[in-house]
This record gives C-alpha cells, structure tokens and sequence, in this order.
C-alpha cells in the first residue's frame, strides 16, 4: 500500500467516524428531548394531582365542618377537566409539532452540511490534484528553464567576447593601415616617389 492510498483509507474513516459521531449527537440530543418531555409531563401531572387532591380535601373539610350550599355539579366539574385537557392536549400537540419541525430542520441541515463538506473535500483533491501535476510539470520543465538560462549566460558572453576581438580586429587594422599609408608599404608603395604638393608660403 503506497502513503497515498493510506491517506486516501484514513480520510475516508475520518468522514465516516464524523458521520457515526454526528448520528450519535442526533440520538443523544433525540433521548435528552424525551427526557425533558417526560420530566416535563410527570412534573405537570404531579401538579395537577397535587393540586386536585388539595382542592378535594378542602372541598372535603368545607363539606364536613360547615355546612354550605351544596357544591357545583359534577357536569361543572368534568367542564373544567375537559377544558384543561384541551389545553394541555394543544401544548403537547405544539410541543410535538417544534418537535418534528426541528428534527426536519436538523436532518436537512446536517445534510446540507455534509454536502458541502463532501464539495470542499472534492474541490480540495481537485486542487491538490492539479497542483501535483503542475508540480510534476514544473520538475520536468525544471532541467529545460536552468540549461536555457545557462545557454543566455553563455550567448551573451560569447557575443560580448566576438564584440571585444571585432573591435580589437578594427582598431589594429586601422592602426596597421595608417602605418601603411604613412610609411609608404605594401600596397601603397606608390605613394613614397610621388610628388609633395608646394605649400603656399606665409603672407607677409
């Protein structure tokens, strides 16, 4: 197994133990939300036992020890227990509905997140895909661009030499020529019997 295909194995774990990790955060916040339910309506029911045992033993104590007007109606009484059923049939069933709308709202998230992350991953191994190739190119090209570079240095030193021997070459041939031309040699040996013009004398 080459460093690459470990690498590649231990990504694909990570995201997978992410994944677990995040599916087990959703359950443990799942089984605290039942929890706090649960508390929620044991605590409501308590109150309400407590609440209507009170009232029943003070209806009871009014009932034996004073004699008053004879207590409401049964039907009264199951009104005001339907009514607060209704009420809190209403909350348990708003309770239930932020429920599912946050167990949706958390499910489309975490997939949307995952998504997005599975995109930057992709987009991530495009980009250091491509940076190996043009790293990969560069190395190749390498060997080229340094041999070009030498290849300059070299051209404009040897042009900068051929320069230095042309105007060497031209200096000393003029100097030889007007030696030639002034000493009469060669092929200007003509020169050395021909006549001096007369100069005009000085005007006095």
């Amino acid at each position: 197994m080459t460093l690459m295909t470990i690498i590649e194995e231990l990504k694909m774990k990570s995201c997978q133990f992410s994944v677990e990790l995040r599916d087990a955060d959703q359950i443990i916040a799942t089984l605290r939300d039942q929890r706090s339910d649960e508390y929620l309506n044991a605590s409501t029911r308590l109150c309400y036992t407590e609440k209507w045992l009170q009232a029943r033993a003070e209806s009871l104590e009014l009932e034996y020890s004073i004699k008053r007007e004879p207590l409401p109606r049964t039907d009264h009484e199951q009104r005001v227990h339907d009514e607060l059923l209704k009420a809190y049939s209403l909350q348990i069933a708003e309770r239930e509905k932020s429920l599912e709308y946050w167990h949706s709202r958390y499910a489309v998230d975490t997939a949307s997140i995952n998504r997005r992350l599975k995109e930057k991953a992709d987009q991530f191994r495009c980009v250091s895909a491509r940076r190996a190739e043009l790293q990969k190119l560069y190395d190749l090209h390498e060997g080229e661009m340094r041999a070009w570079l030498t290849f300059k240095k070299e051209r404009a030193a040897r042009l900068l030499r051929e320069k230095r021997l042309r105007d060497s070459a031209t200096r000393i041939q003029a100097w030889w020529r007007g030696v030639m031309v002034r000493r009469a040699l060669g092929a200007f040996r003509h020169l050395r019997n021909a006549k001096k013009l007369p100069t005009k004398g000085k005007k006095k």
